[in-house]
């Protein structure tokens, strides 16, 4: 049972920027740009810190695939 709420807790929902930004393969300056410009991903303040939800960056890559040339 230890084992497992272990593993329970190392899930994380919300990425900070710089976590974020990794994820995303940009620096946090980018990803700050995007947000700040209202083209990037979705961000859930909680307090004065801003996250993102790994649900929002998945739909944030996925909007921005693009098809291959043929």
């Amino acid at each position: 049972m230890h084992g497992k709420a272990h593993t329970e807790r190392s899930i994380k929902l919300l990425l900070d920027y710089p976590a974020a930004a990794e994820a995303l393969s940009m620096s946090r300056g980018a990803l700050r740009d995007l947000v700040y410009k209202g083209r990037g991903p979705i961000v859930t303040k909680i307090g004065n810190r801003t996250f993102f939800a790994v649900k929002d960056l998945e739909a944030f890559v996925d909007a921005h695939r693009e098809a291959g040339m043929r």
